[in-house]
């Protein structure tokens, strides 16, 4: 039976606009929005708060002009902070989400409000201390977090000192005392709280840090050759392959390269397996240089390597090979053997036809023989396959 399948609905031009007009307000990227929607959060509640003001102000809990000056300055400062962050100009910064200025242009405001409101309500500012230590105790190192409640304790403890001295009338010593002891009592709990968190969030991501570096050290393992750095067999099997897949789905040939380094065991028994190393090395060095960043070359096993050439035709190939070679005539291997020069044999084999990535490799395995069988340091080409 066959399924219907419903035509393609074109585009709804409410859902382009709406999202054209999140993109346009909150940014572009991931961590410009999530930065963007914490500041407008916080404008937001510093409107309700300045809204809160202009009630108290009228129902005489609060001075009049208050309202007005906390209006007149939270909402541009958060202009400016909002502009800031949406455009990219914080990105560079250890704080690009600027938490620590907002936090202390809210300390500022809370201590400001403190003063405005009346004899008998002005505690009820105290409790936004706590809104400002959740806020930054997910953004602040522990040491800002510290600050941060030291600072809100030393500016309100300022403010109710002072004004209890010039206007006892209005702000009752007695009562600016009874505050002050309450403060005491319950910020230092706030800020032991902020640092413990902060100080768990810092080690929580330290310790992803170090994960990723663990996992990308076993990556490279798995897919790489110690010595010479080069992919290993595993890694390159799989990338063959991939390849014979993409040959039989869009017809995009391969060909393989399987060298061998001639009389590397000789160079083992007279120079020793330090010098053989090197060999290894500067073969690998020699063959990132010479070939393209399309190609994927592999450590084999022991002395011999393979390359895979995507979208390569023999002839292509043993230019590449005669380049490698040129290249390691130049070459110095060992400063200890400065005359020992690396050389090697190739087999070369297209993959051009639908067959088994394993007939590939054994038509590569025979060339290659035949070119150390013939002399060595030469290449051949096997045959193309039959369909």
């Amino acid at each position: 039976m066959t399924q219907f399948v419903p035509p393609a609905q074109p585009n709804d031009p409410i859902v382009d606009a709406v999202g054209k007009l999140v993109q346009s307000v909150f940014g572009h990227d991931r961590a410009t929005r999530a930065r963007t929607a914490a500041i407008l959060l916080c404008a937001i509640m510093y409107a309700i708060c300045c809204s809160a003001a202009y009630y108290a102000a009228q129902i005489n809990l609060m001075r009049p002009f208050a309202p007005k000056l906390l209006w007149a300055t939270s909402m541009p400062a958060y202009v400016v902070f909002y502009s800031l962050v949406r455009f990219g100009k914080t990105k560079h910064l250890k704080d690009p989400t600027l938490m620590l200025p907002q936090n202390l242009f809210a300390l500022l405001a809370i201590a400001f409000a403190y003063t405005a409101v009346g004899p008998h309500d002005r505690g009820v500012v105290l409790v936004l201390i706590a809104l400002v230590m959740v806020f930054g105790m997910y953004t602040h190192t522990p040491k800002q977090s510290v600050q941060i409640g030291v600072l809100a304790m030393l500016l309100l403890g300022l403010s109710m000192g002072v004004l209890a001295h010039i206007d006892p009338d209005y702000y009752p010593p007695d009562l600016e005392l009874l505050r002050f002891e309450l403060m005491l009592g319950t910020v230092p709990t706030l800020i032991f709280s902020a640092y413990q968190i902060s100080s768990w969030r810092n080690r929580l991501s330290a310790q992803r840090k170090d994960l990723k570096i663990a996992l990308e050290q076993v990556q490279q393992m798995a897919t790489h050759d110690v010595l010479t750095g080069l992919y290993n067999r595993r890694f390159m099997q799989d990338r063959l392959e991939d390849a014979v897949k993409r040959f039989e789905r869009y017809g995009e040939r391969f060909t393989v390269v399987l060298i061998d380094l001639d009389h590397f065991k000789r160079v083992n028994d007279q120079y020793g397996h330090k010098v053989g190393d090197q060999a290894l090395m500067a073969f690998a060095n020699a063959s990132g240089i010479v070939l393209r960043e399309t190609d994927i070359i592999a450590r084999w096993g022991g002395e011999e390597f393979i390359f895979l050439l995507p979208n390569t035709a023999a002839e292509k190939a043993l230019i590449a090979l005669e380049r490698l070679r040129q290249t390691l005539a130049t070459c110095t291997v060992s400063e200890n053997v400065p005359q020992l020069r690396v050389k090697f044999s190739a087999g070369v084999a297209v993959h051009d036809c639908v067959t088994s990535l394993t007939h590939t490799l054994e038509r590569a395995d025979k060339a290659l023989y035949e070119a150390k069988s013939s002399g060595r340091d030469r290449d051949v080409t096997a045959p193309p396959d039959k369909p």
